[in-house]
């Protein structure tokens, strides 16, 4: 088992055909993108950050990760970190049985939050194909972002995917969400 890493060291894994996850130091939190072998050029993934200052942020701000592998074969990167009142976890779970990265979300806050979310900077490429799910095919390779419901739900704003859970509670709770990345 690794020791947590905080402020600025890299972590990368790679998930072969189903793309590669990096995690970077980007001011005062990681900035994590995938990475896919497309024929022709790569197809990058990439969260959108918030500034330093924002309360809620348009992605979770990830401050110190952790790597670890399970003997089902399960590699997990784990995420932790604050804004404002909020504390937010995160991990990311490359399942290669089922092609596919699973990206589960929470936020605990004192408060009811005013937006939980976690954007994606896309390039002009993908459609939606049905609500909450997005696409980018090929006739040789096809990538999906989908919310998982129902807990979650997605929409696309120009080059920008924004994943949020489906409903917000009230006072001290604690909120998640969900959603997965297809590679083939």
């Amino acid at each position: 088992m690794s020791n947590p890493q905080r402020g600025g060291e890299p972590l990368k894994l790679d998930g072969n055909a189903l793309g590669k996850l990096s995690f970077e130091w980007l001011t005062d939190r990681y900035q994590h993108k995938w990475l896919f072998p497309t024929p022709g050029t790569p197809v990058v993934i990439a969260s959108a950050e918030s500034g330093s200052t924002a309360i809620w942020p348009i992605s979770p701000p990830l401050q110190q990760i952790h790597q670890q592998s399970f003997a089902d074969g399960r590699t997990v990167v784990f995420g932790v970190g604050m804004a404002g009142r909020g504390h937010w976890s995160a991990s990311f779970t490359l399942v290669p049985d089922l092609k596919c990265w699973i990206v589960e979300l929470a936020c605990r806050s004192p408060m009811k939050p005013e937006s939980l979310v976690s954007t994606y900077q896309l390039d002009a490429s993908w459609k939606m194909s049905s609500p909450g799910r997005f696409i980018r095919a090929t006739d040789d390779y096809r990538l999906e972002i989908e919310a998982i419901s129902p807990s979650a739900e997605a929409t696309m704003h120009e080059d920008l995917v924004q994943i949020k859970p489906a409903r917000i509670v009230g006072e001290a709770s604690t909120t998640q969400w969900a959603f997965r990345v297809r590679a083939g």
